[in-house]
């Protein structure tokens, strides 16, 4: 798998390329109203309003800094049929890693996964799809049941 590396606080992660659409420098979002914390704002991208989540509120309990390796990744959920942006530190590196392991099982953060096994820090892989929580999935649903 080829993935792109990066940090929420000190906590090495790390994405499956395939469902990275793109990375872009973090820019002024618009304000989410009734949000949960970590989603700190809407990307106007491509035709929608997409959800960016701080990982590092998730991860270390702070907000991103605002640091030239702070990057929104824009990825697909849902087959690609809508986006959430990842806002994390250090986004920089692409890694071609072979082998991965299953870590703790957390059921508070199902949207974190297994590690790379065969890169030095181990990062874990970051499932974007799970990131938000489902009363917010459902305002950005085309058809909300």
């Amino acid at each position: 798998m080829l993935a792109l590396t990066f940090r929420a606080g000190d906590t090495p992660l790390a994405i499956d390329t395939q469902l990275v659409v793109e990375v872009l420098p973090r820019v002024t979002l618009q304000k989410a109203a009734l949000a949960p914390e970590a989603v700190v704002g809407l990307l106007p991208f491509r035709g929608t309003l997409t959800p960016v989540v701080d990982l590092c509120w998730l991860v270390a309990g702070r907000s991103a800094r605002g640091q030239l390796g702070t990057r929104i990744i824009v990825t697909q959920v849902d087959s690609g049929a809508r986006y959430v942006g990842l806002l994390a530190e250090d986004v920089s590196e692409l890694v071609d890693s072979r082998e991965t392991i299953l870590g703790l099982n957390n059921l508070d953060h199902t949207w974190l996964g297994e590690h790379l096994a065969d890169q030095s820090e181990m990062p874990m892989i970051v499932h974007p799809s799970e990131l938000l929580p489902s009363a917010l999935q459902r305002l950005f649903e085309a058809n909300p049941p």
